[in-house]
C-alpha cells in the first residue's frame, strides 16, 4: 500500500506586503524594529517568523475588540514613557555643568512641538538640528537648521511684551511679590543655572515698564475696598468709626516720609500722622478717636481736630516695673529707708493691676485714678473699694503678696503710683485702647522691608504697598483649630494658639493682570540700548497679546542639552 509523504500534500503560498519609504534610512529603521518584534513575539521561530508575528498581532486585536481603546491609551502611555526615557538617566557625567535650565511658556512650548514636525521648504522629513542656543535672562533663544536645505528657524521660549521677554518680567514680578531682595533672587537663579537678570533690567521693569505705578494703583484699590468694608460695619453705622481696630483691622491709609523729606526722626511720626489722617477722612470715614504710642505732639494735634486721644496700654505700662525698682530693691544698708521689703514683690503685679483698672474703669478718667490709688489699699488689707468679682471679696481669701503695714512704704508706693504714665494721663488711657493690630502689621512688614536694608524711596513705597495688600487680604482669617500651650519660662501664663487657614495671594494676580493690560494698551515703545541684556525678536518671537492672565498657564522649567552660549543681563 502506497503512502504519500507530507511534502506531497503541503502547498506553499507567498504573501507580498507592499510598503514605501521616503529614504533608505527610514527603511532600515523599520527593518530593525521588525526584527526586534520577531525576537519578542516569535522567539526561536526560524521558519515563517513573519507569519507568526502577524498572527500574534491579529489574535491580540481581534479576540479582544472591547479593549482596543484601552490598548490605544496604553500605547499612548508607553510612547510617553519612551519620550521620557529618551532624555536619558543622569549618571553624573562630566558635562553636567553645561546642562543649564531655562523658563518656557506653555504656549511657546506647544508652538515648538508643532514646528518641529512641520516640513521645511525642501519638503524633506522634519529633522531639524540645533545650530545655536543663547540664553537671554531666563529665556532660551534657539536656532534650528534643516540639514538638507540649510533653512533656519528661530524659537524663543517666551513671548515679547513691550520690547522685553514676558518670562523675565514675570519672574521679576514673582520675586518682588514674594518679598525677596534682588540679591537673594540673583543668587537663587545663579545657583540653579536658570539665567538671571541684573539690577539694570529690574530697574527698567520697575520704572519704565510702569510696575511701581501699577502696584500703587492696586494698593489704592485695596484700601478703598477696606474703607467700604469699614462703612458697612455696625460700629461705623452707629457712632462713627473710632479706629480701624474696632471694625475690620484692615489698612485704610498709609504715609511714608524719607530722610530727605523729613530729617528729624523723633517728629517723623507726627508728620506722617498729619498726612494720613486727612487722607483717611477724605475717603469718607468718620474718625472720632485715634490711638497711638506715647506722643504728646500727636495728642495735641488730635485734640485740635476735635477727636479723642488714646494712648496704647502696652506703652503706658511697659516701664512700671522699672519705675518701682528704686523702692522695691536695693542694698542692705538702705533697707526700709529708700526701699522696703514689703514692696519687693509688688513691681510685677502692679502692672497687672494697672491693666485691670483701665479695663474696668468704665471710660471714666476720675474713676481710673481712684482705682489706681485703691491698689495700695488692697495690699493694706482694705477691700471695701475692690470689685465684687475680685478674689479678695470671696470668703477664705488669703493674700499672695506681702501686706503693707509700714507708713513709709505705703507713702512711697502711693507716690510711685501717682508718677505712672497711666495715672498722669488718665484722660488718654481711660478707654483702654491698644495698637495690637498695628504692631502685627509692622511684624509682617519685615517680610517686605527688613530693617537692615536701606531701600530707595520708590522701592520702599512699592514694598510698603505690597505689604498692605497682603495684610488686607489675609488678616482675620478663619481658624481651623486651636491649641493651648504653656511657655516653660512663664509656667503661670497659658496661651491659645490659633491654626489659621492657608493664606491667599489674589493681589499678585491682580497686579500682573493690570501690568500686562497697561503694557499692551500703552503706545509707548521701549528701545533697548546696546548694553541691554534682552534681545527683541520682531520676526521670530511671538508678541504677547494678553491671553496669559490666568494662573493655569504656568511656566515650566526645562533643561536643554548642549547649551553653548549664555549672555548675562545687566
Amino acid at each position: 500500500m502506497a503512502t504519500s509523504s507530507p511534502e506531497d500534500t503541503y502547498s506553499r503560498f507567498r504573501l507580498h506586503l507592499q510598503g514605501s519609504f521616503s529614504s533608505q534610512e527610514e527603511k532600515e529603521t523599520f527593518l530593525r524594529r521588525f526584527e526586534a518584534a520577531k525576537q519578542l513575539l516569535a522567539p526561536g521561530c526560524k521558519r515563517n517568523a513573519t507569519i507568526s508575528v502577524l498572527n500574534t498581532l491579529l489574535d491580540r486585536v481581534l479576540t479582544q475588540p472591547e479593549n482596543v481603546q484601552a490598548s490605544n491609551s496604553r500605547t499612548s502611555y508607553s510612547r510617553n514613557e519612551m519620550m521620557l526615557d529618551s532624555a536619558g538617566i543622569y549618571t553624573g557625567d562630566e558635562d553636567a555643568s553645561d546642562q543649564d535650565l531655562f523658563v518656557v511658556e506653555r504656549k511657546t512650548f506647544k508652538s515648538l512641538c508643532s514646528g518641529l514636525v512641520q516640513q521645511c521648504g525642501c519638503l524633506s522629513n522634519p529633522s531639524w538640528t540645533i545650530a545655536s542656543f543663547i540664553k537671554k535672562g531666563h529665556v532660551a533663544r534657539v536656532q534650528f537648521v534643516c540639514p538638507h536645505c540649510k533653512q533656519s528657524r528661530v524659537w524663543a521660549s517666551s513671548r515679547v511684551l513691550s520690547g522685553h521677554y514676558l518670562a523675565n518680567q514675570k519672574l521679576v514680578h514673582a520675586f518682588t511679590c514674594a518679598g525677596m531682595l534682588p540679591r537673594q533672587y540673583m543668587n537663587f537663579a545663579l545657583f540653579a543655572g536658570m539665567g538671571v537678570v541684573k539690577h539694570k533690567y529690574i530697574s527698567s521693569v520697575y520704572l519704565n515698564q510702569l510696575y511701581q505705578q501699577v502696584v500703587t494703583d492696586v494698593a489704592e484699590e485695596s484700601m478703598k475696598a477696606a474703607v467700604e468694608r469699614v462703612k458697612e460695619s455696625p460700629h461705623h453705622a452707629k457712632s462713627g468709626e473710632r479706629i480701624v481696630h474696632f471694625s475690620t483691622h484692615r489698612i485704610v491709609g498709609i504715609s511714608t516720609l524719607s530722610r530727605q523729606q523729613h530729617r528729624v526722626a523723633q517728629t517723623r511720626e507726627v508728620a506722617c500722622t498729619k498726612i494720613v489722617l486727612p487722607q483717611v477722612i477724605a475717603r469718607g470715614l468718620n474718625i472720632t478717636e485715634v490711638a497711638h504710642d506715647y506722643q504728646a505732639t500727636i495728642k495735641l494735634y488730635v485734640r485740635q481736630l476735635g477727636m479723642v486721644n488714646s494712648y496704647d496700654t502696652w506703652h503706658g505700662t511697659k516701664n512700671v516695673a522699672k519705675q518701682l525698682r528704686h523702692i522695691c530693691a536695693g542694698t542692705v544698708r538702705t533697707r526700709d529707708r529708700t526701699w522696703f521689703t514689703e514692696l519687693s514683690d509688688k513691681a510685677r503685679c502692679t502692672k497687672v493691676h494697672l491693666y485691670w483698672c483701665m479695663r474696668n474703669c468704665g471710660g471714666n478718667p476720675v474713676r481710673l485714678r481712684a482705682m489706681i490709688m485703691n491698689i495700695s489699699k488692697h495690699f493694706q488689707g482694705d477691700h471695701q473699694s475692690c470689685s465684687s468679682e475680685s478674689p479678695c471679696q470671696q470668703p477664705g481669701y488669703v493674700p499672695k503678696r506681702k501686706p503693707l503695714t509700714m507708713p513709709a512704704a505705703i507713702s512711697a508706693y502711693e507716690a510711685a503710683l501717682r508718677k505712672t504714665l497711666i495715672y498722669k494721663n488718665a484722660d488718654s488711657c481711660h478707654l483702654c485702647r491698644d495698637t495690637y493690630w498695628v504692631e502685627s502689621f509692622n511684624h509682617q512688614l519685615l517680610t517686605y522691608l527688613p530693617k537692615r536694608i536701606h531701600f530707595h524711596t520708590k522701592t520702599f513705597e512699592m514694598r510698603m504697598n505690597l505689604a498692605v495688600m497682603d495684610w488686607n487680604e489675609n488678616c482675620q482669617r478663619m481658624a481651623t483649630s486651636h491649641h493651648e500651650y504653656t511657655d516653660v519660662r512663664r509656667p503661670d501664663h497659658h496661651s491659645t494658639y490659633n491654626v489659621l487657614v492657608k493664606k491667599t495671594y489674589r493681589f499678585v494676580n491682580n497686579i500682573w493682570s493690570m501690568y500686562v493690560l497697561r503694557n499692551i494698551t500703552s503706545q509707548q515703545i521701549l528701545q533697548d540700548d546696546e548694553d541691554d541684556d534682552e534681545m527683541v525678536l520682531p520676526d521670530d518671537a511671538a508678541m504677547y497679546d494678553g491671553d496669559y492672565v490666568d494662573s493655569e498657564d504656568d511656566d515650566y522649567v526645562c533643561s536643554e542639552d548642549g547649551g553653548d552660549d549664555e549672555e548675562e543681563d545687566n
